[in-house]
């Protein structure tokens, strides 16, 4: 059972490097008019009347003799939305799944989302997008809230991540900070067509393997491993050559998966232990300057 307490501390510094035009306050910078302290130019009080803000010096130099005010930007909110992979490579996890993994780093993006004062919405994909884990955009998260509860018992039968593809379909026009919660078992090829229609929107892939993938495996025996490019299950009988084999592969896996984000201007950010939320802020402080 989750606790407010358990998660209270859990959260990551965010920015976004482009101007918000939400109409709701928040704390990113913006195009909105408003209260804010972010000095936007002058306006005549006809246009802009607002008295408090008129200007006695820009006033005295006009030789139309007309009377002018500051304008300011306010600090708007941004759309925030997380898209969680529900296909079945995410039930691997000797401790815990990486469903579970999944819903602890989405409650985390949540309390984060929360704290800027930021709408956020949830999407999970699998074989398809299905209407009921979808939570459209909010800064009353009650249904993401319950999806993120959902995800943290959730067992995948049997799905792929075809869904992965239409993603696009369900994220706002505006530009958007997308949160991709995956193992990424899947062709590259789907992943580019992905981003190719996410290219306007910021994207954030969160990376999930499990070292007991590749890494921490026994030295001999029987074992059920997935496939890092198909996210095929698979059984083999390990020896010494095998596992110098599965290493390679999720090796060169990762050099691949890096390169196509890099690509997209999406650098990923993976998670092999536990979510680091001061890693995280780290993240947006060196790729993404406010």
């Amino acid at each position: 059972q989750r606790t407010l307490m358990k998660y209270i501390a859990e959260t990551f510094d965010y920015h976004i490097n482009w101007k918000s035009r939400g109409h709701h306050p928040g704390q990113h910078k913006s195009d909105q008019r408003g209260m804010g302290i972010e000095f936007a130019g002058h306006a005549t009080l006809i246009d802009y009347p607002d008295p408090r803000r008129i200007d006695i010096r820009q006033t005295m130099r006009d030789p139309m003799e007309q009377i002018h005010v500051r304008i300011f930007n306010q600090r708007s909110a941004t759309p925030v939305f997380i898209a969680n992979d529900l296909s079945a490579s995410m039930n691997f996890g000797l401790t815990q799944t990486k469903f579970k993994q999944a819903s602890d780093i989405s409650e985390i993006i949540k309390n984060s989302v929360i704290g800027k004062s930021d709408a956020i919405g949830f999407i999970g994909f699998n074989d398809r997008i299905d209407s009921s884990w979808i939570a459209p955009l909010s800064y009353r998260p009650q249904r993401t809230e319950a999806l993120i509860e959902r995800l943290d018992h959730y067992h995948a039968r049997n799905a792929s991540h075809e869904g992965i593809k239409g993603l696009y379909q369900f994220i706002p026009k505006d530009q958007t900070l997308i949160f991709i919660i995956s193992d990424f078992h899947m062709p590259i090829y789907d992943i580019e067509i992905c981003l190719g229609h996410l290219r306007k929107h910021r994207i954030i892939p969160i990376i999930l393997w499990d070292k007991n993938e590749y890494e921490n495996l026994p030295r001999f025996g029987i074992v059920s491993v997935n496939d890092p490019e198909s996210g095929e299950e698979s059984t083999l009988f390990l020896r010494k050559k095998t596992l110098a084999k599965i290493k390679t592969r999720f090796a060169d896996r990762k050099e691949e998966l890096e390169k196509v984000f890099l690509k997209y201007d999406s650098p990923p950010f993976f998670v092999e232990d536990k979510f680091d939320t001061t890693a995280m802020t780290q993240y947006f402080n060196e790729y993404f300057h406010a």
